[in-house]
């Protein structure tokens, strides 16, 4: 009993790290460690983004977040996703997570690669900029060609199981690698680069997919000067949240950035304990790699687009025409195991040495016979040869047995 509950705070400790943090989790890793609690700061739930509406398609799989109704977008509500998967290398679409209206449109075909019923999976959507509202010279909203938002996957309705994945859009690219930029005071003048400032990092997810994500270790944000960049390493912590700022000096400058991280409902920090000194930086030259910033130089992605919107297709029946279209599809047949050879074998000679050959006539006689009868013959012969061969064994066992008997008949007498 004694072991049992020394182990039980261990278990408790690696418990909340594994699953989402939770109110009740943040609460009992403050009283662990004795800290008073102060909750992760939220954010506003926002009418789901228009730029993430619509079909998106990717490497393995495609995205559908339903749009909603013109009345229904007055309201802040969850938003239906159907996520296809392309299995067996992209030569089937399985339809692994839908809307339950989805299955009256168009009947979803079960194989080993599919489950009995759908997935159900919402998202809300909370934006990570706050950008002010845009208006042209007539005083009419302009929106924005791009955005960054936190999505919240819920998992069958579920709030236990839900998982938050930041996006950034810019035009019809979806990204997940990304980071944004922020202001930063007490901060040295600049050139002007368009990258010079503090790009603040998020908890980077590698795709929108069926499962929640276990709880990131930490988030990597860069500071870049006119001389290099400083790569920034924040980690989890459950040190109460302030707005405090952290600062490190390099040749005689100092640089500030915010002290506390919020992404995916947790908080990261770049210092120990109380301090406001961070000191694991590390400086190299300003290496951005294949990056693109949107029209307002406010988010930076990195690489390839995770997915592209399909355009011209954003409803239910346009996403079952591609399911259907991509299911249709049949592989070509395999290529023969040896090509084609154009060996002259010469049959106008073969048929004249065969000529008047008794034994070569004999042969293609018993060829043409097995072809007609399928065999029959053969197996006959191979029925008859082997019940001569069990007669055979049968009477060599009796004459063994009565060789046997004479000998102890002698041996009697």
């Amino acid at each position: 009993m004694g072991k049992a509950l020394r182990l039980l705070p261990l278990f408790v400790f690696f418990s909340a790290f594994l699953f989402p943090q939770t109110e009740l989790d943040a609460r009992t890793i403050a009283a662990m460690y004795g800290w008073d609690y102060v909750s992760v700061p939220e954010r506003e739930t926002v009418n789901f983004p228009a730029l993430l509406e619509g079909i998106w398609t990717g490497d393995d799989r495609y995205v559908f977040f339903v749009p909603e109704n013109t009345a229904e977008k007055a309201a802040v509500k969850p938003t239906d996703i159907a996520l296809i998967l392309k299995t067996y290398y992209g030569w089937f679409y399985d339809r692994a997570a839908e809307p339950e209206a989805f299955a009256s449109q168009s009947e979803r075909f079960l194989c080993t690669a599919t489950t009995k019923e759908a997935e159900r999976l919402t998202v809300t959507a909370e934006d990570l900029l706050n950008r002010p509202p845009r208006y042209d010279t007539n005083g009419n909203a302009v929106p924005y060609d791009s955005g960054a938002w936190e999505l919240v996957v819920k998992y069958n309705g579920k709030k236990k199981y839900e998982t938050r994945i930041p996006v950034a859009v810019i035009g019809n690219e979806l990204y997940l690698d990304f980071v944004l930029r922020f202001d930063s005071s007490e901060s040295p003048a600049s050139s002007g680069s368009e990258l010079t400032g503090y790009w603040q990092g998020v908890c980077k997810r590698e795709s929108i997919r069926l499962a929640p994500y276990p709880r990131a270790p930490e988030i990597r944000s860069y500071y870049v000067s006119d001389d290099g960049m400083y790569v920034l390493r924040f980690w989890e912590t459950t040190m109460p949240y302030t707005n405090d700022l952290a600062s490190f000096d390099d040749t005689g400058k100092t640089f500030s950035v915010a002290k506390h991280i919020v992404s995916s409902a947790s908080i990261f920090t770049c210092v120990t304990g109380r301090s406001n000194r961070i000191r694991n930086i590390v400086k190299m030259p300003l290496d951005f790699g294949d990056y693109k910033l949107d029209e307002t130089g406010m988010i930076c992605v990195f690489g390839k687009p995770y997915m592209m919107k399909v355009l011209g297709k954003d409803s239910a029946p346009g996403l079952m025409q591609i399911v259907a279209e991509a299911n249709s599809r049949r592989k070509d047949p395999p290529p023969p195991l040896f090509p084609p050879s154009d060996l002259n074998w010469h049959w106008d000679l073969i048929a004249l040495l065969e000529k008047d050959n008794t034994i070569v006539r004999e042969v293609r006689l018993r060829q043409r016979v097995f072809a007609e009868t399928k065999g029959e013959g053969g197996k006959i012969d191979a029925l008859a040869a082997s019940m001569y061969g069990t007669h055979l064994k049968l009477q060599e066992n009796a004459l063994k047995i009565s060789d046997e008997a004479r000998k102890k008949i002698k041996a009697v007498r």
